[in-house]
């Protein structure tokens, strides 16, 4: 090799020697976790504004919502917080620790969603303040009795959000068939009983009795309809408007269970005018509200597909289908 193609390699080899040098000498973003508390430690979940409050609780293995009403917890939302939320990083370096700041990216008692966490015996872990900065993407969060205002690489305000419709279960029952020993069924038409047996099902009402044929599509819209009850809409106040109704509902189903419990569940329509239509439009509408084990609230609102299940004649149970 000529000396000038050797004096051009020395040369190449150098400039990238030095390039590498450089680089591994550049200053590295130093991270650090925003939330102190460990998963494990975590029995107690608090999430709040000036307007609504969430409160869910760990009990032995597992979570509840307790607040604003006792119910089954969406496991989905509790583990957006457990694997997005809690483990969630920063910069080491805050954006500012200008108090007069707080408003502008929404860190402040008036307008942050407050998150506090809590362990087994009731001992505060973290108390922080999120928010959504005014005219950014950008989530920021400040910790109480701090001024440090961070920012996240990752979207939290809708996790932490206090809406009931993303914290409550929208599950009310899963009543399998093999629980199931046997369903009642009174509507304004009829009353009509469904006898669960081992490998069938026997309809009876005051006029007659019969087995129904093993591929029924009502009788599996029956079964179906109990294994899989859920509503995303919930009625918590002013039920009492509904008490009369109740009392002389359209449908009530009593599901007799194996273990001799007894699930209720009564149903209505709730039919309201509506104004201003068009000829071509729908004057009125019509839903469904149900009743859980008598319990007047809350009330769920239900499709009109679902009391249309129950409520059939007996020669839709005698109908076999392919």
């Amino acid at each position: 090799m000529k000396k000038s193609h050797w004096i051009v390699l020395i040369v190449l080899i150098v400039l990238t020697a030095v390039y590498f040098l450089a680089r591994s000498r550049q200053p590295v973003e130093k991270e650090i976790r925003f939330f102190k508390a460990d998963s494990s430690d975590v029995y107690k979940l608090e999430f709040f504004t000036p307007k609504d409050t969430i409160i869910v609780s760990r009990e032995a293995d597992a979570w509840r919502l307790v607040n604003p009403v006792d119910w089954e917890v969406n496991q989905q939302q509790l583990e957006y917080f457990f694997t997005q939320v809690l483990p969630i990083r920063t910069s080491a370096t805050s954006m500012s620790d200008d108090p007069n700041l707080q408003a502008m990216y929404k860190v402040n008692a008036d307008l942050a969603i407050q998150v506090k966490v809590y362990d087994r015996n009731g001992r505060l872990l973290d108390h922080v303040y999120i928010g959504n900065g005014a005219n950014t993407t950008f989530d920021y969060g400040r910790r109480q009795n701090d001024r440090k205002i961070y920012q996240f690489k990752h979207n939290i305000t809708n996790l932490v959000k206090p809406d009931i419709f993303l914290w409550r279960s929208t599950n009310i029952t899963n009543l399998k068939r093999d629980q199931i020993d046997y369903i009642d069924v009174k509507y304004t038409k009829n009353a009509y009983t469904l006898t669960v047996l081992a490998d069938s099902i026997r309809y009876s009402d005051s006029r007659e009795t019969f087995m129904i044929p093993r591929y029924n599509r009502a009788q599996h819209k029956v079964i179906n309809a109990l294994e899989n009850l859920v509503t995303w809409q919930f009625l918590d106040k002013e039920t009492d408007q509904w008490k009369a109704a109740f009392e002389k509902p359209e449908c009530r189903i009593e599901v007799h269970l194996k273990d001799k419990k007894v699930r209720t569940f009564t149903l209505i329509r709730k039919i309201t005018p509506l104004e201003g239509t068009h000829p071509n439009e729908p004057d009125k509408d019509v839903y469904v509200l149900m009743m859980v084990d008598d319990r007047p609230s809350p009330l769920y609102q239900m499709t009109g597909d679902f009391i249309n299940r129950f409520t059939r004649a007996a020669m839709h149970f005698k109908v076999e289908y392919d």
